[in-house]
């Protein structure tokens, strides 16, 4: 009798082969589905700190021209912005009344996709570039086009697109919503 107890009892401490089965599918499963999920977090995380660091750019360059009329220790009379279609970079030249040698170039994984002048037109249309003179210690800038309002859009790390929009008033680049910037995509024959 005690050698039959024996018995049953190593029997209830293991687990049969089925059981391990499903156990090891069920976190397979699990497993593939996570990474899946965190790949797909990885690449928004990603594009969503390309954006920033568009933005953060702009902004630290827009501040800076605000309270100094010094880039690299060299003093110059205009920031020239320069934002090309096609391109991944955005350029700054920084003038003064004898030279042009300070130049600075922003690179980053995007690619600016699409410019335009006239973004609450019904049929908004597709420009090449897009260039903003600042002048230091002032507010305002002049986007050279003597358009009100410009708007870029975005392709970051070939996945997502993102439309920034800059105007004569403020010369700040902001972030438009999701919403607007899928319908100017629309109304640009973009999607």
């Amino acid at each position: 009798m005690t050698n039959e107890r024996k018995d049953q009892n190593l029997l209830h401490y293991g687990f049969t082969l089925i059981e391990m089965l499903i156990v090891l599918i069920v976190m397979g499963i699990l497993l593939i589905a996570t990474l899946h999920l965190s790949v797909d977090q990885i690449q928004k995380v990603k594009d969503k700190t390309v954006k920033e660091s568009i933005l953060a750019e702009m902004q630290s360059r827009y501040s800076r021209n605000l309270w100094s009329s010094s880039f690299a220790r060299e003093m110059y009379d205009t920031m020239e912005v320069s934002i090309k279609k096609w391109e991944n970079k955005i350029e700054f030249v920084y003038k003064n009344q004898w030279t042009t040698n300070n130049e600075n170039t922003f690179m980053d994984k995007f690619e600016i996709k699409y410019i335009t002048f006239n973004p609450d037109h019904a049929n908004p249309i597709d420009e090449s570039d897009v260039n903003i003179k600042y002048s230091p210690y002032k507010i305002s800038c002049e986007i050279w086009e003597d358009n009100d309002k410009t708007v870029i859009i975005t392709r970051v790390n070939d996945s997502r697109d993102y439309c920034f929009e800059i105007n004569q008033k403020n010369c700040r680049l902001i972030e438009m919503s999701e919403a607007k910037c899928n319908d100017l995509k629309v109304r640009a024959h973009l999607e």
